[in-house]
């Protein structure tokens, strides 16, 4: 792989590094997250989860800009898409936060309006997360193939 063809691997991380602040977004800002709707003392368990998958972001860019290879790319692509189907799984623990059904949660995971009786939170941003782990893993493969 050549010089220029590393350098554009760059991308990956610069996404990488965005998937992450969008994630500190999410911890820092949606109370439901971190007291599982008011119910217990900061930090409920999905807050914990979700503060994973940041640290994931945050060191796949760490990976991607101290070796901007091929071989990182592929795993930054595997890995942004295994984010985003652990952020679609999520919903089936629809239970475990005091949801009825399972489509309830997911319109509040994935809604751009308040969910009714809910605390403060950014309406969104999971989607949003969801989407630049998509690009994420889009970018990553794409830049692979150069």
């Amino acid at each position: 792989m050549t010089a220029s063809v590393n350098r554009t691997i760059y991308a990956v991380g610069v996404v990488l590094l965005i998937d992450f602040i969008i994630t500190l977004v999410i911890l820092f800002t949606d109370k439901n997250l971190q007291t599982d709707f008011g119910i217990v003392k900061p930090y409920f368990i999905h807050w914990y989860g979700l503060l994973i998958t940041g640290i994931v972001d945050i060191i796949g860019a760490g990976i991607i800009f101290y070796r901007p290879n091929g071989t990182n790319s592929t795993i930054a692509a595997v890995g942004s898409a295994l984010l985003a189907v652990f952020l679609i799984a999520d919903i089936a623990t629809y239970s475990m936060v005091g949801f009825s059904t399972a489509s309830s949660f997911a319109t509040y995971l994935f809604g751009f309006n308040k969910y009714p009786g809910s605390l403060s939170y950014i309406p969104g941003m999971y989607d949003i997360l969801f989407a630049f782990y998509i690009i994420t893993s889009g970018v990553a493969f794409a830049l692979r193939r150069k």
